[in-house]
């Protein structure tokens, strides 16, 4: 019944843990509404397709936590069973970390962007509706020390 009861409580935070926040250039936190974001303007000269990785945080403290009881659980000798609840913390957390990084991993594309002002600078971020080719005049929004390209909706067509 103890096995269960941990075994679910940990199935509950590995998808907790996988609900993080998007990293597209579309979607912005409730933080970010309202507030004033510096806006530059640059041309697409690099996409490249990446993988963002998941965070390994959640998934090591429920691994850990979970390995640890179902450690401490192999023997009714205390020192036995204090010895199973360290080695079955630390491969809990081991394998709750690259459980976790893998199932939150998403596909991203790295966009290198030369602006306005002579700097060159890259962004990461997740694949979205939106879609980029080199030449592509863009804009760069940073909010709340997040950084995002999107389509710059210039119309450069002079008459």
């Amino acid at each position: 019944m103890k096995v269960k009861i941990v075994l679910y409580t940990f199935l509950i935070f590995i998808s907790y843990g996988c609900a993080n926040s998007s990293l597209g250039p579309d979607t912005f936190d409730r933080d970010s509404a309202q507030k004033i974001s510096n806006v530059l303007y640059g041309e697409v000269v690099s996409i490249k397709k990446v993988t963002i990785e998941g965070s390994v945080k959640s998934g090591s403290i429920v691994g850990g936590l979970v390995g640890a009881a179902a450690g401490s659980g192999v023997s009714d000798s205390k020192p036995e069973s204090e010895i199973g609840a360290v080695i079955g913390g630390a491969v809990g957390a081991t394998l709750g970390g690259n459980i976790s990084k893998s199932l939150q991993a998403r596909s991203g594309i790295q966009l290198t962007v030369n602006m306005d002002d002579g700097r060159t600078i890259s962004v990461v971020q997740e694949i979205s509706d939106y879609s980029f080719t080199v030449g592509d005049l863009v804009e760069v929004v940073t909010t709340n020390n997040k950084t995002r390209v999107s389509p710059s909706g210039l119309n450069l067509n002079t008459k």
